[in-house]
This record gives C-alpha cells, structure tokens and sequence, in this order.
C-alpha cells in the first residue's frame, strides 16, 4: 500500500532549536539532508502500517535567508548559506524574510495556507509531516485530523501539551537526533557524508563548521540587526537632505565607501542586496521604486510619487 505524504519545514525553528541543544546535530542536520529525509519517509511508512510505502511527493523547507547564528567561536552563519544542499535533495525551499525591523517572518502562515492548499489538493495527501515545535500549528493538525489526514510531527524542544495531542505522533529531539540524524553511531563514523553534499569525498571526514575557536570573540560589529540599522539610518539621513529620490546603485556605493567591509562581510545586514533590504524595511520614511538604471529610493513624505526617474542618469526630475 503506496502512501502519499506532504512534508513542510519550519527551518529556523529547527535548525536553532538542534543548535541550542547540539551543535554537532545542528551542523549534521544541514550537511546531511537526505539522511533525515529518507528517515521521514521511514517514519511516515511505519505511521501507515507494516505493509505501507510513503511517497514524499510535496517536500517544502521554508527559511529566513537573512536570519543568522553566531557561533561560539564568533563567526556569524547565515541560514541562506545552506540553501544549495536543501535543493540539491529535492526540497523547495521558499524565502520568508523578515517583514519588519524587528525580524518577523511570515514563515508560519504561508506554512499554514500551504497545508491547507495541500488538503484540497487533486493529489490526495495521505499523511503530513511537520518538522517544527511551534505551538501555533495546532489549529492546523486539528483541521488536519478532521479531515482524516494522519500527522506527524517533529518537535525538537519543549512542545506544548495541545499541540502534541493534536498529532497522530511526535517525534522529540532524541529520537530524531539518533535516529533521523545518525548521530548515535560511533563518532568516527559521524560525518561520513555523500560527496554531492559537500565536495568530499565518501568516507572523508567533514571538517566542523561550529567548532568553537576560544581564542576568537564574537565581533558585535558584524552582527547582521545592526548592520542593517546603520544602513537603514545612513538611508533615511540621505533621503532627509536629498531634494529628489535617489538612484539606487549610487546609493549602494556610498554606502560600501561608508561601511566598507561590514557591508559585504554580513551581504547588507543578512539582505542579500541593498534592494531586497530596504524592500523589507518597513520604514515610512523609506520607498523602493523599481524602474531603469538600477532602481530609486524616495521619501514619501518629501519627494514627489509621480516623478520621472531617468534612465541609470543619478537624476530625477
């Protein structure tokens, strides 16, 4: 008997979680993918009964490009710089940066209103797997059950007692972290990883990305948030005094004179682009206009809304 199961990662919470408790599973959770995918698919087969078959046919990682660790040896990690081994096993991982200065995300609701699509769907999920310890999917799971779709859930931490009953199985940190993770072998054989994952070769060890380095201390400096403030405040100070909107790729190279290596060592504060950053800003002061030569930047509140913006020239009139 052939199940059909939709799998939806909540990768931040997930990933911080595993962090916070065990770096090594954090690191292994990101280098090894298929590992824990193949073990979902396992898991799911075992949910449906012995003689069952699962299918990951729906396979979703949804991930704060822009959030970040720092490591205790003081380099910053962003969650971004781990997107090309998710794709490369076949999850859609789907952007959800942050929607106001304060970093909110709009992760779990499109989480939500996948599911949801996904219970309406021609293909008739049978199971749903969902790695996450947020207690707002409850409502979720309880739609889920009432339309008898068996759930499951990964939940690395503390998980409320009403989200736990609402699944069908919960799977905590210690099962998925021995089992889903392989990380209750012996340790040389831990990071022995597939070389597609991350250029080595099978059976070479894979040097850590989180050992911690205690001659290192953390540089408040390169911290993402504050980088992102100081672009932000270096914006708003420039639209204060411009008598017109300012042209975006001109605007991006004063900033990189001014901030210089901060700039680039965080990727605009975790942003990717100066454009994707003040996208997200949230700031009234602040206005991206697309258009010819690059973009402009405007105050709503200084500078005209139906200017013409020249063609790359630096003006507009």
């Amino acid at each position: 008997m052939e199940r059909r199961t939709a799998l939806f990662v909540d990768f931040d919470n997930i990933f911080s979680a595993l962090y916070g408790c065990d770096p090594e599973a954090a690191e292994a959770f990101v280098l090894q993918p298929q590992r824990w995918l193949d073990w979902v698919g396992r898991r799911a087969s075992q949910m449906a009964g012995p003689d069952a078959s699962c299918r990951l046919l729906v396979r979703r990682c949804y991930l704060n490009p822009n959030g970040s660790i720092q490591l205790r040896s003081g380099e910053r990690v962003f969650f971004g710089s781990f997107r090309s081994n998710l794709v490369r096993v076949g999850l859609q991982v789907l952007d959800c940066p942050p929607l106001t200065r304060g970093g909110k995300t709009s992760a779990d609701i499109v989480m939500v209103m996948d599911m949801l699509d996904a219970l309406q769907h021609a293909t008739h999920f049978d199971e749903f797997a969902i790695l996450s310890s947020d207690a707002d999917f409850t409502p979720v799971l309880q739609r889920l059950r009432a339309y008898d779709r068996r759930t499951l859930v990964v939940s690395i931490g503390n998980a409320a007692s009403a989200y736990r009953a609402a699944a069908d199985e919960v799977i905590g940190p210690e099962e998925f972290i021995r089992d889903a993770l392989g990380l209750g072998i012996h340790e040389a054989e831990r990071r022995d990883v597939p070389s597609d994952l991350n250029g080595t070769a099978p059976g070479q060890q894979v040097p850590s990305l989180f050992l911690a380095n205690q001659g290192d201390e953390p540089d408040p400096a390169l911290d993402p948030a504050v980088i992102r403030e100081a672009i932000l405040a270096h914006v708003a100070n420039e639209l204060a005094e411009a008598p017109a909107p300012l042209h975006l790729p001109g605007l991006g190279k004063r900033l990189h004179e001014r901030l210089g290596a901060q700039v680039r060592a965080t990727g605009f504060g975790g942003a990717g682009s100066l454009a994707r950053l003040l996208a997200a800003a949230g700031d009234p002061r602040i206005e991206l206009i697309p258009g010819s030569g690059g973009g402009w930047v405007r105050d709503p509140t200084r500078h005209p809304p139906y200017a013409t913006y020249g063609a790359g020239d630096g003006h507009a009139s």
